[in-house]
């Protein structure tokens, strides 16, 4: 059972900092991108098939890794959900 909520991704073994991005692909697709935000890689023992690491080793300061769920994942809409409550968030507070 894997939770999404503002800040956190969690399974029952795991916890990781997220940050989430809304349709931020160059073909259009609809989609979650998650990102780690934490040095434990966390997110790679939640979405083992789907974790991405393409980063170096002078960019990791930056990026961990991420997830993009896709409409056809059985979490999409979970994240979807929480994504689109953090953007609204986001929007109120910083109008961007």
């Amino acid at each position: 059972m894997i939770k999404f909520r503002q800040y956190y991704v969690a399974n029952d073994l795991f916890k990781a900092k997220v940050s989430y991005s809304l349709d931020s692909r160059i073909d259009k697709r609809k989609c979650v991108t998650i990102y780690a935000r934490d040095w434990c890689r966390n997110l790679r023992h939640i979405f083992p098939d789907g974790y991405i690491n393409d980063s170096d080793l002078m960019s990791d300061y930056f990026e961990q890794g991420s997830v993009v769920l896709f409409e056809d994942s059985p979490y999409y809409h979970a994240a979807r959900n929480v994504a689109e409550q953090v953007a609204a968030k986001r929007q109120a507070k910083w109008g961007a």
